[in-house]
């Protein structure tokens, strides 16, 4: 990883840029995945700027940003989940960073925020068709728990594998 990249808690102010890389990066690796209907829909649901500050000052989830000097190219949000457990809600990078060892140290770092935060174990859903992120969690070392669909309304559904790590006390 070069040294130009550096990962921060991301904050309100950022919420703009999140937003837009945040689009960049599903319209570019979800389409083939999902429908470009259901990007937008998921888009909308889970990227407004009331749902990421509802979710950074009231259910205590961690965003975070990663940096190649002043240009955000990724990101992450996790947060407590089940006891002793954290979720590991969004972790997403410009594609342009792929295969930098960028998207191993954000996990790095929110496993190192989880053992400190005393959690045992981290958990994930990923798209069962999403086979470049599948690949780069298991390198990570989390392993597929259970398969789950889930219907998210508007007539879309998740058809995810539920991933997990569990964490070393250090």
């Amino acid at each position: 990883m070069s040294n130009s990249i550096t990962i921060k808690t991301a904050g309100i102010d950022d919420i703009p840029v999140i937003q837009k890389l945040a689009y960049k990066i599903w319209h570019s690796h979800y389409p083939g995945i999902i429908t470009n209907e259901q990007i937008d829909y998921m888009l909308e649901a889970g990227y407004s700027a009331d749902v990421i500050k509802h979710e950074i000052n009231e259910e205590g989830i961690t965003w975070l940003k990663a940096m190649d000097k002043d240009e955000m190219i990724g990101f992450a949000a996790f947060g407590p989940y089940l006891e002793k457990q954290i979720k590991l809600h969004k972790i997403y990078l410009d594609i342009n960073y792929h295969g930098k060892g960028i998207g191993a140290a954000i996990m790095a770092d929110v496993e190192q925020r989880s053992v400190a935060s005393g959690a045992t174990s981290i958990v994930l859903n990923v798209n069962k068709y999403n086979k470049l992120a599948i690949k780069s969690y298991k390198q990570n070392g989390y392993q597929i728990a259970e398969s789950v669909i889930q219907d998210i309304g508007n007539g879309f559904i998740m058809d995810d594998f539920i991933m997990k790590k569990e964490l070393a006390s250090h």
